[in-house]
């Protein structure tokens, strides 16, 4: 059987949005496509992120970041202690965004930046960027080409299709055609996340101007707005109608002004001195404000969630203040934001929910902007990315349905596809590995212990220590604690007290460890009959 030319292996970001990964393995090189993590459901236990599990995988050889998104980038100084001796490449913003992450997390790093009409040449393949839309500056498709041209692979991970936006250049169709055209075959690998939208065609960020701008002509106080951190072209939006409409634009959030600073350090926001304010640059009785708030999905620890329920140092909201949610929950924290926006109506001020107001667009296409590009680029093969397994079946549908000239594979994480001579794609089942959990200082924890904390957290826990006397055959005293436990258990601590020294009345320690699961045991026991369920239980037998 005939080598294949090169290999495809989704390591993350398929079946899950995020901790996006995917490896191509040529002959003589190991070359990824961005490191991302994946932000944590709430279930998690108040875990950082989770990212790809590289436990099976040598040390690779090169990086290519497509743009600057969490989820595409936010594992590299993992990714860096994996492979040190790795070449990271990336545009301009992309790296400026890492460069401050490995700094702050002490994984220095040199990195390749690229230029848009640079190609990028290793032994066995080369990498040309291609132009998209998106909603973070400076994202980049990928067109992979073998150096016999036999496979022209288009890896577009997060795009849309934007020709009205001003902050950004056109989806670069022409470049994608004219460097695929000599291809045998042509490849697509496609952004799913908006497969199951409504939008057939996603709306231009130039279309949420005017919805702002009706705002703005009315304010008379304070106007509040959560989106993402990263959309670099929302904030010069709102930032341009500050200008405008005579107000201050106040950056709230660590995130928030981190992105701010790049972008204007990048040149990006010509008008920043002029409009842009920190927090303590103004006066708190100052009304002609904008202010922009991190944290728009909920997050527990994040400014608009501390702002929604009045625990913010800065800003407390007033019944005259205007608030807008200029985002969309990423699906499971539908229910985060409605409790916020609960929380922002209870303290009395405007929330914005128009439902004709548009004050958010995605950054991903709708399936009539994929099927342009399936027009545009004409591929042969259309592989779902970038979408939970439900998105990458209903775009294999699509597919299908819509363009039926061209045929599907439906990938998971760890599947490996062979590319060969003869224009064959083989798909070879892989070894589905969990992706690893981070929680602390960027350490990984076992998901063992994670199923410690859910049991914890759902039933509390009693802790008992025992002090056996000096034949270590009976227990001469006691202590216990507990966590999470009803008042109704702590009312009756002497009943509980008084069970513990009959139970050790009438047993001896004749196993030390049998013995002290016969305790663990006898209290589960315990707390069922009188609580009705049963507490993790930790029995230490101290001896001296």
């Amino acid at each position: 059987m005939s080598k294949p030319i090169f290999k495809i292996k989704p390591l993350g970001g398929v079946g899950q949005i995020g901790s996006n990964m995917t490896l191509i393995e040529t002959a003589t090189e190991r070359i990824v496509i961005d490191c991302g993590i994946l932000f944590p459901y709430e279930d998690y236990f108040d875990i950082n992120y989770l990212i790809p599990n590289l436990s099976n995988e040598a040390p690779f050889d090169h990086i290519i970041f497509t743009h600057g998104h969490e989820d595409h980038i936010g594992a590299v100084s993992h990714f860096i202690q994996h492979s040190p001796d790795a070449k990271i490449h990336a545009g301009d913003f992309t790296a400026a965004l890492i460069r401050k992450k490995i700094e702050y997390n002490k994984t220095p790093h040199h990195i390749d930046v690229f230029e848009y009409n640079q190609t990028l040449k290793f032994n066995d393949i080369s990498v040309d960027p291609i132009r998209v839309n998106h909603s973070i500056p400076d994202t980049f498709g990928l067109l992979i080409k073998d150096h016999k041209e036999f496979f022209a692979l288009f890896f577009a991970s997060d795009f849309k299709i934007d020709f009205k936006t001003k902050y950004e250049l056109p989806f670069d169709f022409e470049k994608l055609k004219r460097l695929s055209t000599n291809a045998q075959k042509r490849v697509f690998m496609a952004d799913s996340t908006n497969i199951l939208s409504s939008n057939l065609n996603t709306p231009s960020e130039f279309d949420l101007i005017a919805h702002f701008e009706k705002i703005f002509e009315k304010l008379e106080n304070r106007l509040f707005v959560t989106c993402f951190s990263s959309n670099i072209h929302r904030l010069k939006t709102l930032i341009d109608l500050c200008e405008k409409y005579e107000f201050k634009l106040v950056p709230h959030g660590r995130s928030v002004i981190s992105y701010l600073n790049i972008a204007n350090e990048k040149g990006m926001i010509p008008n920043f001195d002029t409009v842009v304010r920190l927090p303590d640059q103004i006066q708190k009785s100052q009304k002609n404000l904008c202010v922009i708030l991190s944290g728009c999905q909920g997050d527990h620890l994040g400014t608009l969630r501390r702002v929604a329920i009045n625990e913010d140092s800065q800003f407390k909201l007033k019944p005259e203040d205007t608030v807008i949610f200029s985002s969309k929950p990423i699906p499971g924290n539908e229910k985060k934001v409605s409790l916020i926006m609960n929380k922002i109506t209870e303290l009395g001020a405007n929330l914005v929910t128009d439902p004709k107001a548009l004050f958010h667009v995605s950054g991903h296409p709708g399936k009539n902007d994929l099927l342009k590009i399936y027009q545009e680029f004409d591929p042969h093969t259309i592989i779902p990315i970038h979408g939970e397994t439900l998105f990458l079946k209903e775009h294999v549908k699509f597919i299908s349905e819509a363009y039926p000239q061209a045929s599907s594979i439906l990938v998971e994480n760890f599947d490996d596809l062979h590319f060969f001579e003869n224009l064959e794609i083989r798909k070879i089942k892989g070894e589905r590995l969990d992706p690893v959990i981070i929680h602390g200082n960027s350490i990984p924890i076992e998901r063992e212990r994670i199923s410690e904390r859910r049991k914890i957290s759902c039933n509390g826990g009693v802790f008992l220590s025992l002090t056996p006397n000096n034949k270590l055959k009976k227990i001469d005293r006691f202590e216990f604690s507990t966590l999470g436990l009803p008042a109704h258990f702590h009312n009756n601590e002497e009943q509980f007290k008084t069970f513990l020294t009959g139970f050790f009345d009438q047993n001896k320690i004749n196993d030390p460890e049998k013995f002290k699961e016969e305790v663990r045991v006898a209290i589960r026991r315990y707390c069922d009959v009188n609580i009705g369920y049963k507490p993790t239980t930790i029995v230490h037998l101290v001896t001296v």
